[in-house]
């Protein structure tokens, strides 16, 4: 049962590392980092402490965070807008977005949004980003299913799954 878990374990992280990783983004993602939870404390104590400013609009995510998003994912970081349709499921039409914004907070130093992405099922992705000189400095990823409304419920959730194995990563991607 523990090799199965190893082998579960590297393979995800390999899929993972070809989704990104190494890249010529101004960031290096630390997959293995994400997914062992070595940054979420860092994360959760700044969603806790600083003071945030929501939105739910993608045309007010800053310019230089959307174009390192952009980077990292090979569709340019395609996100709808909420109540827009996205790429929910196997007959949704490949033109649309591939995901579909929840929301996104952004304090001085940290970015969160939680968005909707579909396929077999729709799950929900939180990323957690620290931001530096107005750029993306470390990352977090995890997902879950509730449709996250609030940083509140956001915090909620990691702390209820982040024990709890494959709770809150099924991989590290965007």
């Amino acid at each position: 049962m523990i090799r199965l878990k190893i082998i579960i374990t590297l393979a995800l992280l390999t899929i993972s590392n070809f989704s990104f990783g190494q890249n010529n983004c101004g960031i290096t993602v630390d997959t293995f980092k994400i997914f062992l939870d070595e940054n979420l404390d860092s994360f959760v104590t700044a969603l806790k402490s600083e003071h945030f400013q929501t939105f739910r609009d993608k045309k007010n995510i800053p310019a230089t965070i959307k174009e390192q998003l952009d980077c990292l994912t090979d569709d340019k970081f395609s996100l709808a807008n909420p109540k827009e349709n996205y790429i929910c499921c196997c007959t949704s039409s490949r033109k649309l977005p591939r995901r579909r914004l929840l929301f996104f907070s952004l304090s001085n130093n940290t970015f969160l949004m939680t968005y909707l992405t579909g396929g077999v099922g729709v799950s929900t992705t939180i990323l957690l980003a620290k931001i530096q000189n107005d750029k993306i400095s470390d990352i977090w990823t995890g997902y879950g299913f509730p449709e996250f409304k609030s940083k509140e419920e956001v915090i909620k959730y990691i702390n209820s799954k982040r024990k709890v194995q494959f709770e809150l990563h099924s991989d590290v991607s965007l």
